[in-house]
């Protein structure tokens, strides 16, 4: 395993773990290392499809490729669509 394919996974469980400790507010200061977690791995994937899926080069399509573009999407759904959802709720059944 190369090492950036290491930090991603690392980042990845610690991410969701903190998602799950701050999403059910059982510790009060998980959502700041939320923040700063989604940031790190926000720009980890950004600078990484950038330079992986780069439109100049050609390069082949291996089998952490498919999982990062599968958890980029998964961890999209998860924080934009279920927080939104659960915010909707919130407000509107107080």
């Amino acid at each position: 395993m190369i090492w950036y394919e290491k930090f991603y996974t690392y980042i990845t469980y610690l991410l969701y773990i903190l998602f799950f400790i701050s999403f059910f507010q059982i510790k009060n200061n998980a959502p700041d290392y939320l923040d700063d977690l989604n940031i790190v791995k926000n720009v980890f994937i950004c600078l990484f499809l950038l330079y992986r899926f780069n439109p100049l080069t050609n390069n082949i399509f291996n089998e952490f490729d498919k999982k990062i573009v599968f958890d980029s999407a998964l961890y999209l759904l998860f924080s934009s669509l279920f927080i939104d959802i659960y915010l909707f709720l919130k407000k509107t059944y107080p």
